[in-house]
């Protein structure tokens, strides 16, 4: 276990319980490279999640660039997380002063 990995990966937000707990999962199971081997089905019973939910998650990550995986036939894959490397969508905001349709609306008549 990588308390460097792990302290790194629980401020990050942006996702689904159900990711966060798959990446807590990871980083829990990571050397301080972020390397591990877990299967899908030992993630699953970690996290209470199902196999396909575990799956969906990974792919969710591996697309957030947090996860990379190296893919080791007829073995557990092996992940590297990354969590410098995830920028978390941003929120969209209008401009502060920027005009409103009520800003353009006649005043009514006393």
């Amino acid at each position: 276990m990588s308390t460097v990995i792990m302290s790194a990966c629980w401020p990050l937000g942006s996702m689904s319980p159900s990711q966060k707990a798959v990446l807590i999962s990871l980083a829990d199971q990571a050397n301080d490279d972020g390397v591990c081997w877990p299967s899908v089905a030992r993630i699953a019973v970690r996290t209470c999640l199902s196999e396909r939910a575990v799956q969906g998650a990974i792919r969710w990550l591996v697309e957030a660039k947090i996860l990379s995986i190296n893919d080791r036939y007829g073995r557990s894959n092996l992940y590297e997380i990354t969590p410098a490397a995830y920028a978390p969508p941003q929120m969209l905001r209008g401009a502060a002063n920027a005009p409103t349709p009520a800003d353009a609306a006649p005043t009514p008549a006393a």
